[in-house]
């Protein structure tokens, strides 16, 4: 007789969750805690007679699932190099759909650095009005997690991808197996029908499980010369070549 191994609705959540902590700990960690489940789960198919019984039908595996997840997570402990930056610098970046960097004009004071970083010295002002040539810019931004709801393409889930800048028309730049690749999440952070985290089930096949950590520095030249950089480009129209 073919043995079956039914998850009540708690359970089932509780395992993605405890993927998911083990993902946030390190990369890696929480497929290897998945692969444990599911070596306990064939050994419990195996032969369900050898646990002991607690009530009625009921048996429990715990201990042997605790040895797994022990022996699957031990080697993953040891290691880093699959670990999503802390910290990803995307250099050339503009970061929407038809971003574009060219004479953009001021529409408020905007201070500028001599570095993309708040504490740089202050190397001049942009005053409001004034036009200035956006030559390049940089995404900052740390980590969140999106976790795989659905399954899709190659992923199940549980996976969890590490999400960083944001590309336009629903496209990230997301840290996946030790390496930094793009990916149609199918979302905007800015918000719309999936929701700014991709909470819309519906629509969705992952949510994102906190808001984007970022911040995007542009660098510009003024029309007297100088050049610095603003981690404002909110205060400067013109960016947007589709309109």
């Amino acid at each position: 007789m073919t043995q079956r191994l039914l998850f009540r609705p708690e359970a089932r959540s509780e395992l993605l969750d405890a993927r998911v902590r083990y993902e946030e700990q390190r990369a890696g960690l929480g497929r290897l805690f998945a692969a444990a489940v599911e070596t306990t789960i064939a050994a419990i198919l195996e032969n369900p007679a050898a646990y002991p019984g607690v009530y009625g039908d009921t048996r429990r595996a715990l201990k042997i699932l605790l040895v797994a997840v022990v022996a699957a997570l031990l080697p993953g402990v040891a290691t880093s190099a699959d670990s999503p930056p802390a910290m990803y610098i995307d250099k050339g970046a503009c970061p929407f759909e038809c971003c574009t960097y060219r004479a953009w004009n001021a529409t408020a004071d905007t201070v500028v650095h001599a570095k993309p970083d708040k504490n740089a010295q202050v190397v001049g002002l942009v005053k409001a009005g004034a036009i200035v040539e956006a030559i390049t810019g940089e995404v900052h931004s740390r980590p969140v997690a999106f976790v795989v709801k659905k399954p899709h393409a190659e992923y199940t889930p549980g996976d969890v991808l590490w999400v960083y800048t944001y590309l336009g028309e629903g496209h990230f730049k997301v840290w996946r197996s030790g390496a930094m690749h793009e990916e149609d999440l199918g979302f905007s952070p800015h918000g719309g029908s999936p929701g700014a985290r991709c909470e819309n089930t519906q629509q969705c096949w992952g949510e994102i499980k906190n808001e984007l950590k970022s911040s995007w520095w542009v660098k510009v030249r003024s029309k007297e010369g100088w050049e610095g950089w603003s981690n404002e480009p909110e205060h400067f129209g013109n960016k947007d070549a589709c309109g």
